[in-house]
């Protein structure tokens, strides 16, 4: 199991607010495994009809809807805990603080500590080496 990247050179900016190029990894992103696949892989792993296997995820995918829109988090045993989160602008005083102020609002996944374990285990390959002088 691995993550694959690539090397690239970028310009950055230091700290010191000076810019300069540097080396970077960057995340070679292979194809996204979709739902149809991914059902069939869950069918074949333990044995149940495709129907059950979407009705399950459907099913989930709406009450996971309901609860995070009700500030709610939401721990999936083995996988982890979804939570909505949001970002929202200062204000001067108490009463200039309403929802208007809210920028936008993402939901933060922890992940489950079997399933970081797993992470953690993760390997990195280089899929392309670079000339430095590219």
């Amino acid at each position: 199991m691995s993550i694959a990247y690539r090397k690239v050179k970028r310009s950055v900016i230091k700290p010191d607010h000076t810019q300069s190029e540097a080396w970077l990894m960057q995340q070679v992103n292979p194809s996204l495994v979709n739902f149809e696949n991914f059902v069939k892989e869950c069918v074949l792993s333990q044995g149940v009809a495709a129907a059950q296997v979407k009705g399950i995820a459907a099913a989930m995918s709406d009450r996971l809807s309901h609860y995070l829109a009700l500030g709610h988090g939401v721990r999936i045993d083995g996988i982890g805990t979804l939570k909505p989160v949001f970002n929202a602008s200062s204000a001067e005083s108490p009463e200039q603080l309403d929802a208007q102020c809210v920028r936008s609002v993402k939901v933060r996944f922890y992940p489950h500590k079997e399933f970081q374990k797993m992470l953690n285990r993760m390997e990195f390959e280089d899929v392309e080496v670079l000339d430095e002088e590219e």
